[in-house]
């Protein structure tokens, strides 16, 4: 869903590290932000054993304090109760060209633009400036 993309990534709640190190190893300078501190550390330990520090970093931070305006592409594995004000915080902060990837729950205003997967293992990709583009629904 990333492919032929480019720019920043950013995982949102970034657990054990996994997909910022895969978008490094594909060339994205990648940050996650991860609440638990000893997945920030083993996170790093990982992207140092995997040769990817130098693009992949990890911050211990609550997503409802960081600014998400410099990513041009964001991943999260987010729960039901939080995706309606991620959305509206993505919403005023994301430039018109980022797209925004959704694993296993879809934001509940927004339209994908592609959908993959089945069951708990469905990512739904919505790219912003379509969604802007489009008059929103009452």
């Amino acid at each position: 869903m990333l492919r032929h993309r480019r720019g920043s990534l950013v995982d949102i709640g970034s657990g054990d590290g996994r997909i910022v190190i895969a978008a490094a190893k594909e060339g994205f300078p990648a940050v996650g932000y991860e609440l638990n501190p000893w997945l920030v550390w083993y996170s790093r330990y990982r992207a140092w054993k995997e040769g990817v520090h130098g693009s992949a970093k990890f911050y211990v931070s609550d997503l409802w304090k960081v600014t998400f305006t410099q990513y041009s592409n964001v991943v999260i594995f987010g729960v039901p109760q939080m995706m309606p004000q991620l959305e509206k915080k993505l919403e005023q902060e994301l430039e018109d060209d980022a797209r925004v990837i959704a694993c296993r729950f879809p934001f509940p205003h927004w339209t994908p633009d592609h959908i993959t997967g089945e069951g708990i293992d469905t990512v739904w990709a919505y790219d912003m400036s379509r969604f802007r583009g489009r008059e929103k629904k009452a």
